[in-house]
């Protein structure tokens, strides 16, 4: 029962953020959107509370990042156009991911729907920036 509810709040949320033209979203929606958006794309490897023990973080060649620790590793400011830019990947000058094992997120939202606007792309990078931010901790 749990499981459709959240889909069926995912379906909302996704035709929310789908419709003709970019919706805005309460800050709230943008972190549960953000919130399935990193179960569904991120929780392998950083796991399911952001610390970087994701089932699939043992095979890679650089451990994930803890997520957790963003805004304490920055004097405790949360960087969300930082954070924004290390998902985002496109043009990131600075390899935080040593050689990107990190998938270019937006790369990789642009093809997941033909047509995807920028401003779609946005509003989902947007998002888990969002949920992110939720999951820093003192």
């Amino acid at each position: 029962m749990k499981n459709a509810l959240v889909r069926t709040g995912f379906i909302a949320l996704l035709g929310a953020s789908l419709g003709g033209h970019a919706a805005e979203l309460s800050e709230a929606d943008l972190v549960r959107l953000g919130k399935l958006r990193f179960h569904n794309d991120c929780a392998s490897c950083h796991g399911m509370s952001g610390k970087g023990d994701g089932p699939a973080a043992t095979s890679l060649r650089k451990p994930p990042s803890d997520l957790t620790q963003i805004a304490k590793k920055n004097d405790g400011d949360y960087p969300a156009d930082y954070v924004a830019r290390v998902v985002d990947g496109r043009g990131f000058e600075i390899l935080a991911h040593g050689d990107v094992e990190m998938p270019v997120w937006g790369q990789q939202y642009r093809r997941s729907l033909a047509g995807l606007s920028e401003a779609r792309v946005k509003q989902r990078i947007d998002s888990l920036v969002a949920y992110l931010k939720t999951l820093q901790e003192p």
